[in-house]
C-alpha cells in the first residue's frame, strides 16, 4: 500500500506512521511543517517513509503538495493534520476571521488534497480515505472547543458525502473519532479538565495515540465494504 499521512511528524501522526512502516510491503509518505527534525528522524529510521514538507497555511505549499499527489499513487489518504490548538477561548470571544482563518488552514487543505487523491484513487479503482475526527462531534464539546469542533464536524459530513458519491469507483471514506489524547494538540488544555477527564474515565486513563493507529491500520486492512462509517474510541463512553 501506498499511504499519505498528512501531519504525521508527531503525536497521532507519529504514531500512525511508525505503526504502518513495520510492513515492509507499505510506502508511507507523511507531511510535515514545523517538526523537522523529528520528521528527518522517522524518515531515517525506515527505509519505506518519506517526509513531505508542507505549510497548510501556505497556498503554494499546499499546491506544491497537490501537483506531487499523481506521481505518489495513491492507495491509501489519511487526513490528520490539524492548524491550531483544539481548546481556544469561549465561542463569544472568537472572531468571524478567526473561525474563517481556522476553517482555511484546515479544511481547504484537507479538500484540495482529497480530490487529487481520488482522481488517483478513480483511475485505479480503489482508494482509501480515512479522517481523523474527534469525540466532540459525539458527545457535548468541552467549553472553548467550538471552532475544533465545527472544523471536524465539517470534514466528518464531507466524509459522508465522499463515501456515497465514490463507493461505485471502490473508493472508501471512513472516520475515526478518538476521545482525548496526549498529543501536542492537547497540551495546553487545562491540567483541570484532563484530570476531570481520566477521572470519569472508565479505564482511568487517557487514550494513547497508538491505540488509535491500531483502528487506522483496521481500516486499511478491511474490506472495502466498510464504507461511510465514523468508529469511536472512548471506552464506550459514547456508544452509537
Amino acid at each position: 500500500m501506498k499511504i499519505l499521512i498528512t501531519g504525521g511528524s508527531s503525536g497521532l501522526g507519529r504514531a500512525i506512521v511508525q505503526l504502518l512502516s513495520k510492513d515492509d510491503n507499505n510506502t508511507v509518505f507523511f507531511t510535515y511543517n514545523s517538526h523537522e527534525e523529528e520528521a528527518k528522524l522517522l524518515e531515517a529510521a525506515s527505509k519505506n517513509v518519506k517526509a513531505i514538507p508542507c505549510d497548510f497555511t501556505n497556498e503554494n505549499s499546499v499546491s506544491q503538495l497537490c501537483e506531487m499527489i499523481s506521481s505518489l499513487n495513491l492507495d491509501v489518504l489519511v487526513n490528520n493534520a490539524y492548524v491550531g490548538k483544539a481548546q481556544n477561548n469561549h465561542f463569544h470571544k472568537i472572531t468571524p476571521d478567526e473561525f474563517l482563518q481556522s476553517f482555511q488552514a484546515n479544511l481547504i487543505p484537507a479538500l484540495r488534497i482529497t480530490q487529487e487523491a481520488i482522481k488517483v484513487f478513480r483511475k485505479k479503482k480503489f482508494g482509501k480515505i480515512i479522517n481523523i475526527i474527534t469525540s466532540y462531534v459525539i458527545n457535548t464539546p468541552p467549553i472553548g472547543c467550538s471552532m475544533y469542533a465545527a472544523n471536524k464536524a465539517y470534514l466528518l459530513e464531507l466524509s459522508k458525502s465522499w463515501s456515497n458519491e465514490y463507493g461505485k469507483f471502490n473508493i472508501t471514506s471512513n472516520c475515526i473519532s478518538p476521545e482525548l489524547m496526549e498529543t501536542n494538540l492537547s497540551k495546553d488544555i487545562d491540567f483541570r479538565m484532563i484530570e476531570q477527564k481520566i477521572n470519569a474515565h472508565p479505564l482511568r486513563k487517557l487514550l494513547t495515540p497508538e491505540e488509535v493507529a491500531e483502528t487506522v491500520k483496521f481500516l486499511i486492512k478491511t474490506s472495502q465494504q466498510m464504507n461511510g462509517v465514523n468508529i469511536p474510541i472512548n471506552a464506550a463512553q459514547n456508544i452509537l
